[in-house]
């Protein structure tokens, strides 16, 4: 019988492990067939694991094994999951669940029992995290405008957890297929999941005030102190100034001098190619003020202090951008 892994963020792994274990119990009783352990539980206990791998099932002639957090196993306990993984009875199928990097002893092992491996996570990007809705609304033949499913991507943020019990809302209100316009889903919407760090970055990058400034309320109001956001750009804009001077010319060269993944030292060189060495300074020198305002420099409240500097380095980034487009048109 099969074996699955199901990998990535913690919140959506729920998910998938919920819709995969009502898939492979179909009609059948649940509370017969599937036995589930917890590697991060403190009673968690390696030879039940083994065991319920290894025996039939006293009450079916199947049964479902179901191990999370596989990521927390010390060496003796993989060992041993290993080896019942080799010898397991055909009748049992095995749902394994990581949040972090999935053991190589486990790997090995898993790829040669023709692991099928299902991904838990919405991706780092905006075009990521809505093709991740699109799938799932899909999935769940939710039918909806592109506008609402716009909506629904701004409205869960970085709460992705949220997804499934919207999804479950508007089948049950609508039915399942019913071709669904913007205001057929905002009635079901309540307040706002948090704003992922991302969401702000891309409109201050993009030159969008209005935009950023509405994210900024976002992420404050997601019980974000405006200090946190200023930590977050200023370690942003201090990445930009440590390429200043240096030979760039991939990502992978940004990724390797910065210390990060390839995906954000990207978004990094993009800007700072956008901004130049003088513009990241004059950013710096903007997020340095802001921080004296914060502690009491300036007399006024720290959301005013951040939409002041939110629009302004919106604007250096909107005004550098049209500046290379317009030097690049005359060339």
């Amino acid at each position: 019988m099969a074996v699955f892994l199901i990998s990535g963020e913690e919140s959506l792994i729920s998910q998938e492990l919920s819709t995969l274990v009502a898939q492979l119990v179909g009609e059948d009783d649940r509370m017969l067939i599937v036995e589930e352990f917890d590697a991060s539980d403190s009673a968690f206990y390696i030879a039940a694991v083994a065991d319920a791998l290894g025996t039939l099932s006293m009450f079916s002639d199947r049964r479902i094994v179901v191990v999370r957090n596989v990521q927390h196993l010390d060496t003796a306990a993989l060992a041993v999951f290993v080896e019942g993984l080799l010898v397991k009875v055909d009748s049992s199928e095995v749902v394994i669940t990581s949040t972090g990097k999935v053991p190589k002893a486990l790997s090995t092992v898993l790829k040669e029992l023709g692991v099928n491996e299902i991904g838990a996570s919405s991706g780092v990007g905006a075009k990521d995290r809505q093709n991740w809705v699109e799938s799932h609304l899909v999935e769940a033949g939710v039918n909806c405008a592109p506008d609402a499913v716009r909506l629904i991507l701004q409205w869960f943020g970085n709460d992705t957890n949220r997804l499934a019990g919207l999804i479950g809302t508007l089948n049950s209100a609508y039915g399942v297929g019913t071709k669904l316009s913007r205001d057929d889903v905002e009635v079901f919407l309540g307040q706002a999941g948090a704003v992922p760090p991302w969401d702000l970055t891309d409109a201050i990058d993009a030159g969008n005030t209005s935009l950023a400034l509405t994210t900024l309320h976002r992420f404050l109001g997601s019980d974000n102190h405006p200090l946190t956001a200023l930590t977050m750009l200023a370690n942003r804009y201090s990445q930009m100034m440590r390429l200043d001077g240096h030979e760039i010319r991939s990502n992978s060269d940004a990724a390797q001098l910065l210390g990060v993944k390839d995906y954000p030292a990207q978004k990094l060189l993009e800007q700072y190619r956008v901004l130049g060495g003088d513009g990241v300074a004059q950013a710096l020198s903007l997020l340095a003020t802001a921080d004296t305002d914060l502690r009491g420099a300036k007399d006024w409240e720290p959301e005013l202090v951040m939409e002041v500097l939110i629009a302004r380095l919106s604007r250096l980034g909107g005004s550098r951008s049209r500046e290379k487009k317009t030097v690049s048109r005359r060339r």
